[in-house]
């Protein structure tokens, strides 16, 4: 008799295979995660019922958890689907609202400028290009130090323990009132720090469900992994972020 397959797979649900839903249950699909990072609340929604009837329709269970957006700094929108930046070139990251361009875009946190200072880092798009701050003025004026792709949404990464957001950001909160009444299975908590962090999510949560995940995925994070492990009820490493913040 075969072996019960004791490793669960966790498939995240966006646009092309929200219409393959019955036929990632069937080949094995025990979670189907939810990235609240992305789309808008009508579409998460329509995913989480599509979820549950491809699951009912196939006879298997399926969990859904949703990831939280969390303290995480992104681009705005640029003119094109993609923009080049070059090695040496001047870059800004300002707080406006104008679409962005080879010579600078907008961020999603305005205090960004305010954590950081002339010779920081700042890596984009998981860390596809490399930035280094010249000067904080009305925004930060970059330059160039490894050109890449960048897109519209892509990650702003600085060092956590810089960063002056909130680790429960107002789109938190709306976000986990909806998955509480929506009852969800599994949320993710995005960008944790410390510990208190998440013991602060689960009191928006309460104790019996749904579950409480912790992504590890900063520095700190690391620093503060054994306490983190006995606030929440897993973990998750985030290879992508975590692999840019730390060597």
């Amino acid at each position: 008799m075969a072996a019960k397959r004791a490793t669960k797979l966790v498939c995240t649900i966006g646009p092309v295979s929200e219409d393959l839903l019955q036929d990632l249950v069937r080949a094995g699909m025990d979670v189907a995660r939810v990235n609240l990072s992305h789309g808008s609340r009508v579409d998460h929604e329509r995913m989480v019922k599509g979820v549950r009837d491809a699951a009912a329709e196939v006879g298997r269970p399926v969990g859904i958890l949703v990831d939280l957006s969390g303290p995480k700094v992104r681009l705005g929108e640029l003119e094109t689907d993609e923009v080049r930046l070059e090695r040496g070139a001047s870059f800004a990251l300002r707080h406006d609202d104008a679409p962005g361009d080879v010579s600078g875009a907008p961020t999603t946190y305005p205090g960004l400028a305010g954590d950081l200072e002339p010779g920081d880092r700042v890596l984009l798009a998981d860390g596809a290009v490399e930035l280094r701050v010249l000067e904080v003025a009305n925004g930060l004026i970059t330059e160039v130090v490894r050109g890449g792709s960048i897109r519209s949404g892509s990650g702003v990464n600085v060092p956590a323990e810089r960063l002056g957001l909130p680790a429960i950001t107002p789109k938190d909160e709306s976000d986990i009132e909806w998955a509480l009444s929506a009852e969800v299975d599994m949320v993710a908590q995005s960008f944790v720090r410390r510990a208190e962090e998440v013991r602060a999510v689960r009191s928006l949560l309460g104790r019996e469900k749904p579950l409480l995940i912790a992504k590890i995925e900063t520095g700190p994070a690391v620093r503060d992994v054994e306490a983190i492990l006995e606030a929440a009820d897993a973990v998750m490493v985030a290879r992508g972020d975590l692999g840019v913040e730390l060597p």
